[in-house]
């Protein structure tokens, strides 16, 4: 439909509704099928599990440091790192902003 639109042979609104339409069928095709599952999920377990894992969004661990003795040790690598990431080279980094002031 997009090329027919492009090519002039179709409308724009044309284009639309069937974007519409479409995105309709997907979305009660995908419904449809999640309540299918979860009311099968007793006999087919696997099939769910696979279908949860698909869609579950993988997270990913910080890889081993270079410098890792233990945990005050990676403390310091990781800081070391991130200082001269947003450090300049005009000078020494200050935490606190210079407007901020200590008020205990």
């Amino acid at each position: 439909m997009y090329g027919l639109w492009k090519q002039g042979q179709a409308t724009e609104e044309d284009y639309r509704d069937a974007v519409r339409h479409c995105r309709e069928k997907i979305c009660t095709t995908k419904t449809q099928l999640e309540l299918k599952m979860a009311s099968t999920v007793v006999d087919n377990k696997k099939g769910f599990l696979e279908y949860v894992n698909r869609k579950r969004k993988t997270k990913e661990n910080i890889d081993p440091l270079l410098d890792e003795v233990g945990h005050e040790d990676k403390a310091e690598t990781l800081n070391a790192f991130f200082t001269s990431v947003f450090n300049t080279s005009d000078g020494p980094w200050d935490p606190r902003s210079p407007g901020l002031e200590d008020h205990d």
